[in-house]
């Protein structure tokens, strides 16, 4: 284990140690969502955007946070993004992008982190949601869920099985 990742398995300890505990939610009582994703290929982007819609279609309140590879300025995508200068020296991010977070309760938090990146998955950690679903993933967590869609899934098969879940969930 490098210093890098000494660093990030100390600082993801700690958020996993400090966030609140999980709670028993009724049947599908969900009203608010958070979406984290990478949104730097424009495909993906689309279909997470496609996935948003359909939730607010169904009576869903949504909100998107994405990383988007890049160092330079972020232009305005309609949603809450962070690039590479948001994050610390061992890929951590930064504490402006955590305060995203806190300001607000989800009911259901989704990370779609498909390659794993660890600033998602402290992202995902950290955020104040009742049940959070997310993707397999190689470092401690706190998710309600983990969707093991199988490798070489892309985004559009991953969400429609995550609504499959959904439709389980409901029944």
């Amino acid at each position: 284990m490098n210093i890098r990742e000494i660093a990030y398995s100390r600082a993801l300890k700690k958020i996993l140690e400090t966030s609140q505990q999980r709670q028993t939610i009724g049947s599908n009582p969900s009203k608010s969502f958070l979406i984290l994703f990478e949104g730097t290929d424009n495909e993906e982007l689309k279909e997470v955007e496609s996935f948003s819609d359909f939730l607010k279609k169904n009576g869903k309140s949504t909100k998107l946070l994405s990383f988007i590879d890049s160092k330079g300025e972020l232009i305005d995508f309609g949603m809450a993004v962070y690039n590479n200068s948001s994050l610390n020296w061992f890929g951590f991010p930064k504490e402006h992008i955590f305060k995203l977070l806190e300001i607000t309760e989800f009911d259901i938090l989704i990370n779609l982190n498909n390659e794993d990146k660890i600033h998602l998955h402290a992202l995902a950690c950290k955020a104040n949601a009742k049940f959070k679903i997310s993707l397999p993933c190689s470092n401690p967590h706190n998710f309600t869920m983990i969707v093991d869609p199988g490798s070489g899934k892309n985004i559009r098969e991953i969400i429609d099985e995550i609504i499959v879940y959904f439709d389980i969930m409901a029944d």
